[in-house]
Formats: structure tokens, sequence, C-alpha cells
């Protein structure tokens, strides 16, 4: 899917800016300015920024963190839906994953798990020798010998009478062992050649489910009166590559400027819309992963620049998705009193399949329909899903020891 779409966005965006140095050489203008400071960046970033604001509170979505989806996702099967969930989400309150070159989620807890351990040395170094030679005796003088995942209560039995001081030390180490091997167990029909892709709840047909018994909602934006101010969500507004008017447009130019400021108006009905909770599937332990993240020492860890690289400021898996914000039934309606050329509308309709600000749904037969026209100064857009076709416009994203329980 990742592959796809990158191919799919470099192919746009080549197409997009072709066509506008085309028009450039018939007078048409566009900003080509490279910086974080490009005004023109900043208009499209602002009226996004307020489309934001208004979602949250619409929705009752939380700033501290919801987070846009740009493209919105559009999935058709299990396969599809999975693949949007198993990724680590940046650190951006529009995530923009032509941009972002995204781990997936499975993939690092996967690396993870595959780097801890709890060697028998280890064992032997907590409880002490003279303790680990009486318990090794003990093990063997029983007629058979217990179920690996019962050895840290027998442990504790034997310990409470025989080694009280190491007690609780030796049936914590032993519990650690027992959680990586159950870990690994899990994980294994997901690795090598012939591996299961890895699954997550819910099921396509349960989030068509889910949705079919939400209720709806109706939002009316207008930018005149939109709230840009984002400073207390989660994360700066600012984005890297963000979208100007149509997908895979960069917000840069001239053509996507005069749309930003001009009086947008937007109508959008949700006939359903859910926050629905990410589950990973049977290959996933949150213990194990808690484990991991809780100690930096070597055990669990096999080496001890482990951790460092997925959790440190800068490691792979700082974030991850916990619920999505889904809808169904979309019927939107946007004005913008942009003063448009006859060359600048040819272009903006040359992208009506891609989709348009601000959810950016891509179209598709018997699923979604995009409109556009323009008229007495005035251009309307019309986005029309069919009901049954989930559309994710967001993640409830959390800091992994959130993710985890912690606070």
């Amino acid at each position: 899917m990742r592959a796809f779409n990158s191919a799919l966005s470099s192919s746009i965006v080549k197409k997009g800016e072709a066509r506008l140095k085309q028009e450039d050489a018939s007078s048409f203008s566009y900003s080509v300015i490279m910086n974080n400071k490009d005004l023109s960046c900043e208009s499209i970033t602002g009226i996004t920024d307020a489309w934001y604001n208004l979602l949250c509170d619409s929705l009752k979505l939380p700033v501290n963190n919801f987070q846009l989806t740009l493209p919105a996702g559009m999935p058709g099967n299990n396969e599809s839906l999975w693949a949007y969930f198993n990724l680590v989400p940046p650190a951006t309150l529009k995530y923009n994953y032509w941009y972002y070159d995204q781990p997936t989620f499975f993939s690092q807890y996967a690396a993870i798990v595959q780097q801890l351990q709890f060697p028998e040395s280890s064992f032997e170094n907590d409880i002490g020798k003279a303790t680990y030679a009486k318990w090794t005796a003990y093990l063997n003088s029983l007629p058979q010998p217990p179920p690996e995942n019962t050895l840290p209560t027998v442990w504790f039995q034997w310990a409470m009478l025989n080694a009280p001081s190491v007690a609780n030390t030796g049936r914590t180490g032993l519990a650690c062992r027992v959680l990586i091997k159950s870990g690994l167990a899990a994980l294994a029909p997901y690795l090598g050649p012939n591996a299961k892709a890895p699954e997550f709840s819910p099921l396509f047909s349960d989030l068509i489910t889910t949705l079919q018994a939400a209720p709806p909602a109706d939002l009316l934006f207008t930018s005149m009166n939109g709230n840009p101010d984002v400073s207390n969500s989660w994360v700066p507004g600012i984005d890297p590559a963000f979208f100007g008017l149509w997908t895979g447009s960069w917000c840069g130019f001239l053509l996507n400027k005069k749309f930003a400021q001009s009086a947008v108006t937007l109508s959008i009905r949700f006939e359903h819309y859910a926050v629905v909770t990410v589950t990973p599937g049977a290959w996933y332990n949150s213990g194990l992963l808690h484990l991991a993240l809780a100690s930096k020492s070597v055990p669990p860890w096999s080496s001890s620049a482990g951790w460092e690289k997925y959790f440190s400021l800068g490691g792979t898996l700082n974030f991850a998705i916990g619920s999505v914000l889904a809808v169904d039934g979309i019927s939107l309606t946007l004005t913008a009193d942009a003063d448009f050329t006859s060359e600048e509308q040819a272009v903006i309709t040359s992208f009506v399949e891609m989709g348009y600000w601000p959810l950016y749904c891509q179209q598709k037969i018997r699923a979604i329909k995009n409109e556009l026209s323009f008229e007495r100064g005035k251009m309307t857009i019309s986005c029309h899903t069919v009901a049954g076709n989930p559309v994710l416009i967001g993640n409830n994203v959390f800091k992994i020891n959130q993710y985890l329980g912690g606070s």
C-alpha cells in the first residue's frame, strides 16, 4: 500500500508541476518558495488547522491525541484496513502518508521481541550460585519437570522455605523468561518465508457494522470565522510537504494560496461516525512490549543499544495508534470565491478524480464521486460516498508509554 501510494504521489505531483509550469509560459505564475515561512503554505496550513479545530470541537475529539490523515484512508477489505492500522504514526498534526515513510508497528514490535532474552545464567546470577545449585537439585528430584509456565510459582513456593531473600527476585526473572518465550512463540507464525500477515481488530466487516449503528454528524465550516490556533494541541500544526487544493498538489503554488485566502464555506454530513479502537492481533503481547520499555538493561535486552534504538527521543517506536475516526455516507459541498483564471480552472478540474481539500477522497467507482463546477466567480466542489464504504479521516495517537497504560 505504501509503495503504491508513493509511486502514485510522485506521478501526480510531477503531473501537477508540469501543468503549472506549462501554464506559467502563458503568464500563469506560481510560487516555488521552498521555505518554512512561505506564506502560501501557511495559508493552507491555517485553514486546515481551523478545520482540525472544528472537527475536534464538533465530534469531541481530544486535541491531545487527534491527528488528521491526508488523504483519507479508504479501505475495501481486511488487508487494506489493517495496513492503515499497521504503522508507527509520526509526531505531526496532519499525517500526509504520501510524504512520511513510516515503519510498520508490526516490524518494530517484532524486532524488539527478537532482541529480548533472559538466559539461565542471568537467573543464576540473580539468586546466587549456591541457591541455584540447590534449586537445580530440587527440580531434578521431582518425578516430572514442571511445565515451564508454572516455574515462577514453583520457584516461589520452594524459595520461601529455602531462599526467602531472593524469592521475589527469582520469581520476577522466571516470569520474564516465560513472557519472552510465549511472546516469541506467538510471533513465530508471522515470521519467515511463509509468514502470516499481521492482523488487527476490527475486521473490515466489523467496522461496517459499528458504523451502521453509529450516529450522524453535520458540520459547517467557514474560513472567515475559522480558528487556526492549534497551540494547545499535542504537536505544532506546521507540517512539511502539505497538500494544497487537490491530492498531490504542493501547497506553495499560487493557485493554492488563492484558494486558501478566499472565502471558503464547507458543509459536511456524515451519516455515521465513530471512534473505533484498534487492537493488534494474536501476534502481539502488550506485557512483553511493556517489559522492553520499562528496562534499558541487559537482560531483558540482548544489547545495551536496544532500548535507545526504539524508545529514545529519536527512536522508531515512540508513538502508536490507539483508535481511528471512521465515517460513512459523506455528503460534502465546498464553495470558494477565489478568482481563478480559465487556465487555473482547467488545472483544478483535471484533478477531480484525485479528491480535494479537506478530506482528499480519491474517486472510486460505485463508492466515491467528486464533482466540480465554476460559475459566477465561485467554485463549487462536492464529494459523495456510498453507504457501506468506510472512510478513515484521522487517528488518536498515543505516546508509547500511554499506549501501554502508563501516564
